[in-house]
C-alpha cells in the first residue's frame, strides 16, 4: 500500500512539474505550447528578419473569444528567433523563445487563454531575430 501512494505522488508531482513546464499565466492569461505538426494559420503574414532586427505585427480582436492563437514558425532550428506579446493596453503578456514547449523546432505556436474574455483591441507581437545568420523568412 506505501509503495503505491509512493508512485502515486511521484506521478502527480511529474504531472505538476510537467505542467508548469509547458503553460504560464500573466496577466490574467493562461500561457500553453501548441504540440502540433499542422498548421492551420487562416490569417498569416510572411516576412524576413536578420540578427538583432525586430519587426512588429499586429492582430485586432473585435469580437468576444477567450483564445488567441499565434503561430511564429521559420522552421530553421539553427536560428533563433524570440516572441514578445503584447495586450491592446500595451502591457508584456509574455517573452517566448522556440524552446517554450520543450522541443527546438524552428517554431513558437502558443494559445493564449482567458476564460473571462481575451481583451478586445489591436494584439502586438515583436518578433526579434535572436541568433540569425544571414537573413531568415518566416511567417506569423
Amino acid at each position: 500500500m506505501i509503495k503505491k501512494i509512493g508512485l502515486l505522488l511521484i506521478v502527480m508531482l511529474v504531472s505538476v512539474s510537467f505542467a508548469a513546464a509547458t503553460s504560464s499565466q500573466d496577466n490574467g492569461y493562461t500561457i500553453v505550447p501548441v504540440k502540433s505538426d499542422i498548421t492551420i494559420t487562416p490569417r498569416w503574414v510572411a516576412d524576413t528578419i536578420t540578427q538583432g532586427e525586430t519587426n512588429w505585427h499586429t492582430r485586432t480582436v473585435s469580437s468576444y473569444a477567450t483564445s488567441l492563437h499565434i503561430d511564429l514558425n521559420w522552421g530553421d532550428t539553427s536560428d533563433s528567433l524570440r516572441l514578445r506579446v503584447y495586450d491592446p493596453n500595451n502591457q508584456l503578456i509574455g517573452t517566448f523563445y522556440d524552446s517554450f514547449d520543450g522541443s527546438i523546432d524552428g517554431r513558437i505556436n502558443i494559445d493564449i487563454r482567458n476564460s473571462s474574455g481575451i481583451d478586445l483591441g489591436t494584439w502586438r507581437y515583436e518578433v526579434y531575430g535572436y541568433s540569425v545568420s544571414g537573413t531568415e523568412d518566416y511567417y506569423i
